[in-house]
């Protein structure tokens, strides 16, 4: 089996290799669907949580109306934004994550060659085409990638201090104020972007060279948000509109009344 020398990553993330064993391209190409769920649906859940908050500001009558409901949805999209981030960098030997991944590829690049390649793809049409291109990893890129999403990374630490803390347990010390991780350590939103931007492309890059395909991070139907809100909209709308008919009818029997 192919491999490249044991280079940095070895010293600089861990002790250990902490690649998956796996078989064969149909074993590596499962580990590839399974981690597509994770980095996909985060980044999906992050791009609909911004955008619905940037949408508050022109529909503030819209929220008002209904806080607690979109105070749920905001909940709801943060945390499943943040639980798989933290599953995408998690640093457990036995799970599927990131950094796993990628070890896992560097001990099977010979899973990328061409043979494979063919054969894996051999029900599509422009296999031939394809196959023309170099498919197999550049090794100072996956060492690059490798040391990015290794607990090594400050950023990648960093989220899993928030992950031990915070998200995952909930520490006794932070509740009673001891630990000042929320005030002193913020995880910014910039910080959360930079991890899902690098893990998405990263994700990407590997599953073009192994597939010839790549993950789309927009999901079918993310501004339907908009179209409820125009809704509500024309709900609040048609409301007022039945309210003054009414204050309308009110005063003319009134006047009426009066007049009799």
């Amino acid at each position: 089996m192919k491999r490249y020398p044991e280079l940095v990553s070895d010293l600089f993330c861990s002790k250990g290799k902490m690649e998956i064993k796996v078989d064969n391209s149909e074993d590596l190409n499962k580990l590839i669907k399974a981690l597509a769920n994770e980095i996909v649906d985060a980044n999906i859940c992050h791009r609909l949580y911004c955008d619905i908050i940037s949408s508050i500001k022109d529909n503030e009558e819209v929220f008002n109306e209904s806080n607690t409901f979109w105070n749920f949805v905001f909940l709801s999209l943060d945390d499943a934004r943040i639980i798989r981030l933290c599953r995408i960098f998690d640093q457990e030997s036995k799970a599927l994550n990131l950094f796993n991944f990628l070890e896992t590829i560097q001990a099977n690049i010979n899973l990328f060659e061409e043979e494979h390649f063919r054969k894996r793809l051999k029900e599509n049409t422009f296999v031939e085409l394809l196959a023309k291109e170099n498919r197999l990893p550049d090794k100072d890129q996956l060492e690059k990638d490798i040391r990015f999403a290794c607990k090594k990374n400050p950023l990648v630490k960093k989220l899993i201090r928030w992950r031990n803390t915070i998200i995952a347990h909930l520490g006794a010390k932070v509740s009673l104020g001891k630990d000042k991780i929320l005030s002193d350590n913020p995880l910014t939103k910039e910080e959360i972007e930079n991890l899902l931007d690098e893990s998405f492309v990263i994700f990407n890059r590997y599953s073009s060279l192994f597939n010839a395909s790549t993950y789309s991070r927009k999901v079918v139907g993310h501004d339907d948000f908009k179209y409820l809100l125009e809704f509500i909209k024309l709900g609040l709308k048609k409301w007022d509109e039945d309210i003054e008919n009414q204050n309308k009818e009110i005063n003319k029997n009134e006047q009426n009344e009066g007049i009799n």
